[in-house]
C-alpha cells in the first residue's frame, strides 16, 4: 500500500492569515487610542486649569469696592446703607470709592457725590413739574438728585422735602446741604437747591439769565432774607 501526503487546502490557509492580521490590527489600534485619550486628557487639564480659576476669580473680585465705567456706577460700602433712608443720619465720614481712566482710586463725600450728580444736570431746561433729564422744576431736581444719589425716600414735594432731615440755619449749611427758600419772606419754601460751596448753590431756578439748572451766589441779602431752612446731608 502507497502512502499518499495530504495536501493542503490553500482558501484556509489564506483564511487563517486574514484572521490572524485582524486581530493584530484590531489590537494594534486599540493600544493606540488609549495611549492618545490617556494623553489629550492630561494635556487639556494643564492647560485650561488657570483659565478657569481666572475667570471664577478675577483680580477685582480681591477689592473692597468695584466700579465700572461701562455703566457709570459705583459701589458705595456696606456702611454707608444705613444713611440711604434720611439725610438726618449721614456722615461726612460716609465715602464711595471711585476709578479714574488710568486706574487710580479716588475717594469722595456723600455730599461731593451729590453735588457732582447735581453740576452734572447743569443746563437742563425749567419745565414746570418736570422731575426728569427733560426738565425740572425746583422740586423735581431736587427729588431726582437725591433718588440718583441713593436716598430713594426722598418726597417729590417741596414742603415735605424741607422737613424731610436735620434742619439747619443759614450760616450752619455745608457743601451737599438741600437749601429752601421762599419767595416771600416767612413764608413757605417754594424753590430749593444744593449747597454747592463757597456761598453758591445749583437748583433748577428762574433767573433773568436762564430758566434751569443752573449755580447762583447765595451769599447776599437776597437769600439770607428768603430762607426757610437747611436739610442736612453731611
Amino acid at each position: 500500500m502507497s502512502n499518499k501526503n495530504p495536501q493542503k487546502n490553500p482558501k484556509n490557509t489564506k483564511n487563517n492569515i486574514l484572521i490572524i492580521a485582524s486581530v493584530i490590527f484590531v489590537t494594534v489600534a486599540a493600544i493606540v487610542f488609549v495611549i492618545s485619550l490617556s494623553l489629550f486628557n492630561g494635556g487639556g487639564n494643564n492647560g485650561n486649569s488657570s483659565e478657569n480659576t481666572s475667570s471664577l476669580h478675577p483680580d477685582w473680585l480681591d477689592d473692597e469696592y468695584s466700579y465700572s465705567a461701562e455703566e457709570s456706577s459705583y459701589t458705595a460700602p456696606e456702611s454707608s446703607s444705613k444713611h440711604e433712608e434720611s439725610p438726618a443720619n449721614s456722615s461726612s465720614s460716609a465715602s464711595f470709592v471711585e476709578s479714574t481712566s488710568s486706574g487710580a482710586e479716588i475717594y469722595i463725600t456723600q455730599a461731593e457725590k451729590i453735588v457732582e450728580n447735581a453740576r452734572l444736570l447743569m443746563g437742563t431746561p425749567f419745565l414746570d413739574g418736570g422731575s426728569d433729564t427733560y426738565g425740572f422744576d425746583s422740586s423735581g431736581f431736587v427729588y431726582y438728585v437725591m433718588r440718583e444719589s441713593g436716598y430713594i425716600s426722598c418726597p417729590r414735594d417741596i414742603v415735605e422735602q424741607s422737613r424731610m432731615g436735620v434742619m439747619r440755619e443759614f450760616d450752619e449749611i455745608k457743601k451737599g446741604d438741600v437749601l429752601f427758600f421762599s419767595n416771600e419772606i416767612g413764608g413757605e419754601a417754594n424753590f430749593a437747591g444744593f449747597y454747592s460751596g463757597n456761598g453758591k448753590m445749583i437748583g433748577s431756578l428762574i433767573t433773568l439769565a436762564f430758566e434751569g439748572v443752573v449755580e447762583v451766589d447765595i451769599d447776599n441779602e437776597y437769600y439770607r432774607e428768603h430762607f426757610v431752612s437747611g436739610v442736612g446731608i453731611s
